[in-house]
């Protein structure tokens, strides 16, 4: 498997990066807004999705680990200003699972870049320009399960 690296300098390259990071595990200790240079910097625990078949789910059959997570940091460029919600940014320890990635912008505006974790908590970061950047760092090992998703059932239920 090859280390992945990739830029995202618009929203829709936001949508791809967000693809390869649902369900990537961070702590509030593995993020930092380094304010002087104006970078937001996260460190993931990031899900391989690469060794499955994007129509089927199914796991590809020349996988050496079928469900495995890698290190991977992200860092995003121009951040002017960070905000957060429903996220206690105390509990240095306490996992955050990250389900998405999101980005608006209007044209000669700011950008705005969401973090949208479960348990409804967002981390907002307020660009000049959308500048994300996201690399694998080591080896993957193996996971114990692939992520799952029970959204329909629950809406399902709910109706």
């Amino acid at each position: 498997m090859q280390n992945l690296k990739l830029r995202a300098e618009d929203i829709e390259d936001i949508t791809i990066i967000s693809a390869y990071l649902q369900d990537a595990i961070t702590m509030m200790s593995d993020i930092i807004f380094q304010k002087d240079s104006h970078r937001f910097v996260m460190m993931l625990n990031r899900y391989v999705w690469e060794n499955r078949c994007p129509d089927t789910g199914k796991v590809l059959s020349d996988s050496e680990m079928p469900c495995s997570r890698i290190r991977t940091g992200l860092h995003v460029e121009d951040v002017i200003k960070i905000s957060s919600q429903n996220i206690n940014t105390t509990l240095k320890d306490h996992p955050l699972e990250l389900l998405a990635i999101e980005a608006t912008q209007e044209e000669g505006e700011m950008a705005f870049v969401d973090f949208i974790f479960s348990g409804n908590g967002i981390i907002r970061l307020n660009c000049e320009t959308i500048s994300v950047h996201i690399q694998d760092i080591g080896a993957p090992w193996p996971a114990k399960c692939h992520p799952k998703h029970n959204i329909l059932g629950a809406l399902q239920e709910n109706n």
